[in-house]
């Protein structure tokens, strides 16, 4: 399976796709493709096995897609664990080594490099490390949370700039916060950390999940 394909398989799954239909326009916009490519490797994969498609809701994985899926996101994450870990890179730089590490990745590399980490849980991110299954795990995100709520934030979505402002904010996996107060109007969260207060955009808060 070439690299391209692989990259739409773990982009379905992450929009859903081993449970729901995904639209071509949300592929569109999470691979930064024009629609015409989109269609065309849908086509492809469809013709594979690897999607299954109904017509005005988009395509869902099967199967052999969900497996070929995850596959390619453990070997993700796990490379992400070992670029932190290992060779210092910050959690904000991870990501884009990691897209063209798990491309050529072989199952028994991928077995040593498992068993190297001790079995890692978890990425730098917080996202659960695929052992058999699609993982579900309830997380909510921060702007869910009520005035007064306790927390420890679990997930944090990885895009780099994101991550980066996150960073500057002093928040990680595992920090404990309270909610203080939600300005009215989509307005901002703010949280208690420790002992001191932080505010955070309500765009920003929707893509921290606490558990």
């Amino acid at each position: 399976m070439t690299g391209n394909k692989e990259d739409y398989l773990k982009t379905i799954y992450e929009l859903g796709g081993h449970s729901k239909q995904v639209n071509n326009k949300s592929i569109v916009k999470a691979l930064g493709i024009s629609p015409p490519s989109v269609s065309e490797m849908l086509k492809k994969l469809l013709e594979e096995g690897y999607v299954e498609y109904s017509a005005y809701q988009g395509v869902k994985l099967t199967k052999l897609g969900i497996k070929e899926a995850m596959k390619i996101k453990k070997r993700h994450l796990l490379w992400e664990v070992f670029l932190l870990d290992y060779l210092g890179y910050s959690w904000d730089e991870v990501h884009e080594e990691a897209e063209r590490l798990e491309h050529v990745t072989s199952e028994k590399l991928e077995k040593h490099l498992e068993k190297f980490l001790n079995y890692p849980e978890a990425c730098p991110h917080g996202t659960p490390i695929i052992q058999s299954q699609v993982y579900s795990i309830d997380y909510r995100t921060l702007d869910c949370l009520m005035i007064g709520e306790k927390a420890v934030i679990r997930r944090i979505l990885d895009e780099k700039e994101f991550l980066k402002y996150v960073d500057s904010l002093g928040l990680t996996i595992g920090s404990n916060i309270t909610v203080l107060d939600i300005e009215p109007y989509n307005g901002r969260v703010i949280v208690k950390k420790d002992q001191g207060s932080i505010s955070i955009s309500l765009e920003a808060a929707k893509k921290i999940y606490v558990g």
